[in-house]
């Protein structure tokens, strides 16, 4: 059969199993080669529907993205995780959990020792001998509370990528030791 053998539009159609429509539109794809108005040159066309369903089935195999991809947005999380780390460690960057944590722990400290002020206050600021006294009683509690309010640390409990090696078991079972308040 010589290639320059052509056939009518709905002939194409029959032998590739598509459409007329899909013909025309695969034509003016780019993908069809067409001769000229309603006709196509038979090898020519099966042979480029052939590689077009291949190329497609194998860009369904390998999926919309390709490996390149794929790897270079790996290689972007790596990166990102690694900058993580290392912002972490110059103590630059501290995970939300152990900073909420740490709140929570200022919070109720704070909430507790302001609620014993006026328990613990108010035997000395009774027995002041004027107000200016019962002031700095009273100043003196706040303060203490406020310092200890400063005191508290906020450590890094959940680092960004656990430093024990889970793999090893040894490394597995050591607990996380980490205060969060300085002693008093």
């Amino acid at each position: 059969m010589k290639d320059d053998f052509t056939v009518p539009l709905n002939t194409i159609a029959k032998i590739l199993d598509i459409t007329p429509r899909r013909v025309n539109i695969l034509a003016n794809e780019g993908v069809l080669p067409k001769l000229e108005r309603g006709r196509y040159a038979l090898a020519p066309v099966v042979t480029a529907y052939i590689q077009y369903l291949r190329k497609r089935t194998v860009n369904n195999d390998v999926g919309a993205d390709d490996y390149a991809t794929h790897r270079a947005r790996l290689t972007s999380a790596k990166a990102d995780m690694a900058e993580m780390e290392r912002e972490q460690m110059k103590s630059n960057l501290i995970p939300a959990d152990d900073v909420a944590d740490a709140w929570d722990t200022m919070v109720s400290n704070m909430r507790a020792k302001l609620l014993s002020i006026p328990t613990k206050s108010a035997t000395q600021t009774f027995a002041a001998e004027n107000v200016t006294e019962a002031k700095t009683i009273l100043k003196d509690a706040v303060n203490g509370a406020l310092q200890e309010l400063a005191a508290i640390q906020v450590k890094t409990v959940n680092p960004v990528r656990a430093s024990v090696d889970e793999d090893r078991p040894e490394d597995a079972q050591k607990p996380s030791t980490t205060a969060r308040t300085k002693d008093k």
